[in-house]
C-alpha cells in the first residue's frame, strides 16, 4: 500500500469516527431516527453500535435506507457528511 493511500484510508476511518459521534450526540434519542427499534437502542454501545452502522452503510453509498435520519438537525448533518466524505476520494483520483 503506498503512501498516498494509507492516507486515504486513515482520513476515511477518521471521518465516519468523527461522524459517528456527531450522529451519537446530536441522534442521541432512538426517535430521532427511522428504523432503529427502541429495544435496539437502549444501551450507549448499542446506540453508537446504530450510528456507526448508519455512517458505514451511508459512506460506502450502499444506503440500505433501514435507518434514516427522522430531524431536520441530522438531515443537515448527513449532507455535510456527504459532502465531506468526498474530499478524500476526490484527492485519490486526482
Amino acid at each position: 500500500m503506498n503512501n498516498k493511500t494509507q492516507k486515504l484510508l486513515i482520513s476515511l476511518i477518521k471521518i465516519t469516527f468523527f461522524f459517528t459521534l456527531l450522529f451519537t450526540i446530536f441522534g442521541y434519542e432512538t426517535n430521532d431516527w427511522n428504523g432503529i427499534k427502541e429495544e435496539e437502542d437502549k444501551t450507549l454501545l448499542q446506540k453508537l453500535f446504530n450510528r456507526y452502522y448508519f455512517t458505514m452503510i451511508s459512506f460506502t453509498t450502499i444506503g440500505f435506507g433501514d435507518i434514516t435520519p427522522n430531524t431536520i438537525r441530522l438531515k443537515m448533518l448527513m449532507i455535510i457528511y456527504s459532502f465531506i466524505i468526498l474530499i478524500p476520494i476526490y484527492e485519490l483520483i486526482h
